[in-house]
This record gives C-alpha cells, structure tokens and sequence, in this order.
C-alpha cells in the first residue's frame, strides 16, 4: 500500500506541475491578440471614452492572461469592472491607473489562473523583468501614454516579444509607435524599448498559477487514480 500511495502523490505532483507551466502563444497555437480597436468593442463607451480611445490598459491585461495561459477573457465585461472599481477612466482621469494589473489579478485570477504584482517602476533592463520573462511569465510594460504587453523573452537574440494593443500600423488613433509596433506583435531589442514612445518606464509581473477550473481537474483526476490504484479484489 505504501508504495501504491508514493506512485500517487509522484503523479499528481507531475500531473499539477505541467499545469502550472505557462502556455506560449505559439504551442497553443493562440489565433489573435486583444486589440483595442477591434471592431466587436472598439465603439463601446466606457465612462466619457470609449475603448479604442482609452483602453491600452485593459487589452493589456487580457493580452498578459492570454499569452500566459490561453485563457480568453472578456474585454469589454474587464472594461466596466475597471471603471467600476474606479481604476479605469474616473473622472477627469482617462485611461487606466496603474494599480489596475494587481487588482485585475485580485478579482480575477482565481478564474483565469493568474496572478499580478502592484505596478513596479523600472527600465527594460531590470532583473526582475527579465528573470520573470525567463521564468514564462509575462508582463504588463508601460511606455510614454500607453501600456503594452511583453509576452516572451529570446535570451539568444535578447529580443522581446512585444504584444501592442494598438498597434503602430494601424495609425486611426495613435501614429506614435508607427513603424516600430505592428499587428500580431514585435520582436524588439532593449535598446529599442528605451527610445521615444516605446521607452519601458515600469510593469506589472504576470504569473501563472491554477484556474479554479484547473483545480478542480486535477482534484477529478486525483480522485479517479486512486480508485484505479486501489488493490482489485
């Protein structure tokens, strides 16, 4: 029975542990990014702006989950939480506080199995970016006026994968990172997120951990392999 009950608790401990790995866009073979000009919300208000107008923050948050786990999240449903909350165009105030990532992870990382940091001031060259991006997390990154995501880290090429919620191509709203940002994401250099309106002034640290849906798959599987473990009569 003893070694019955060590081949379990082996199992479910690697049963768990590839759960908790992140999922990379392309293993997963993610079909888009969240972009907030897209036409199924980009005309939706949201306080005295709409999305496509103030919503950097928001695609953002859905951009880091979803490069992180896979998991869609609803970006306009995300949008009233925010404003709500107060953390998404108040009064007087357009765009997203910092301090939206942590509690978005707060609010909904249980379902979405994530968690975020308290918005951390910093360069593109920090150590803690650049350990959490090495680690499969990912990041909310804030640059002149905007939030963008980084969504992986090429230590070969030293590149980041850098996912735009409006992107610089797309040029109704924001020209800025024209030519720098496209649709679909950039493989950028550091010295590249230090230049003009893609210079990196700080982030919040996405992590994965287990949805409560994840949860209660592995407890479902922990359950049906110590049946099936159990010595037959």
């Amino acid at each position: 029975m003893k070694t019955i009950r060590v081949k379990l608790c082996f199992c479910l401990a690697v049963l768990m542990l590839v759960l908790a790995l992140p999922v990379s866009a392309e293993e997963a073979n993610l079909p888009f990014s969240y972009r907030q000009v897209d036409d199924r919300w980009k005309d939706i208000p949201v306080g005295d702006l709409t999305i496509a107008e103030s919503a950097c923050g928001i695609a953002t948050i859905c951009n880091s989950v979803y490069f992180l786990t896979g998991w869609e999240t609803d970006l306009p449903a995300l949008s009233e939480w925010a404003h709500e909350a107060g953390l998404f165009n108040a009064p007087g105030v357009p765009g997203c506080y910092r301090s939206v990532f942590y509690y978005a992870g707060e609010a909904y990382g249980e379902e979405y199995g994530f968690t975020a940091t308290q918005f951390l001031y910093g360069t593109i060259y920090d150590d803690r970016l650049t350990s959490h991006l090495l680690a499969g997390g990912t990041a909310a990154i804030h640059v002149p006026g905007h939030f963008m995501t980084i969504a992986d880290y090429d230590p070969e090429t030293e590149t980041y994968l850098v996912i735009d919620p409006l992107p610089g191509d797309y040029g109704r709203y924001d020209k800025r990172r024209k030519g720098v940002t496209h649709t679909g994401g950039d493989w950028l250099t550091a010295k590249q997120l230090t230049e003009g309106y893609v210079d990196v002034d700080g982030f919040a640290l996405f992590t994965r951990v287990l949805s409560r849906q994840e949860e209660e798959t592995v407890t479902t599987t922990a359950v049906s392999a110590s049946l099936a473990a159990l010595p037959k009569k």
